[in-house]
């Protein structure tokens, strides 16, 4: 699990230090756009959602820098930045294969770029491919998920297991 940003970093956030965002964008942008790419399905899309997470995170910094869990802060913030991108956009491309679901992507002879996979993603309900995204993009354990998302940690679960099930079932079909 990767740590949660550092305390140094934390007070240059609550004093209003500028150059402390530079820093926290290369702490949390990569995981944050690994995030949104997989809940907007567009590369665009997910640029975008994490430039508005950054400004909403600027914000309300005062909150955010006192957050026991900024990391997971952020992407509660993320989050609802890409359903509001997601809602305004239809669309639906690639989405990128994660960690957790190399072990689908081995038992059908898929790689990262097929797009048997990349539809199979884009096919799951939203909520299920949020979850995926947040657990294994965004590195967050169930509880900060369904903190993140407004539902019970059984919930995220839950929608994890099933998300898991239908890539396997949908992916085992089209060999």
């Amino acid at each position: 699990m990767t740590e949660d940003i550092d305390k140094g970093l934390r007070e240059l956030l609550q004093r209003g230090d500028a150059d402390a965002w530079p820093t926290l964008y290369a702490q949390l942008g990569a995981s944050l756009y690994s995030v949104a790419r997989s809940m907007t399905s567009n590369r665009t899309d997910a640029e975008d959602a994490v430039q508005q997470a950054f400004l909403e995170l600027y914000r309300s910094r005062d909150s955010f820098a006192r957050a026991a869990r900024p990391r997971a802060y952020a992407f509660t913030v993320l989050h609802h930045c890409a359903i509001r991108i997601r809602q305004r956009s239809a669309r639906s491309e690639t989405v990128e294969l994660t960690e957790e679901l190399a072990g689908v992507e081995a038992q059908v002879g898929l790689d990262e770029q097929d797009p048997r996979l990349e539809a199979a993603l884009a096919a799951l309900p939203d909520e299920q491919r949020d979850v995926l995204a947040l657990r294994i993009d965004g590195e967050l354990t169930f509880a900060e998920i369904g903190a993140a998302l407004g539902v019970s940690e059984d919930t995220v679960a839950s929608r994890h297991r099933r998300a898991l099930e239908k890539l396997r079932e949908r992916l085992g079909r089209i060999r």
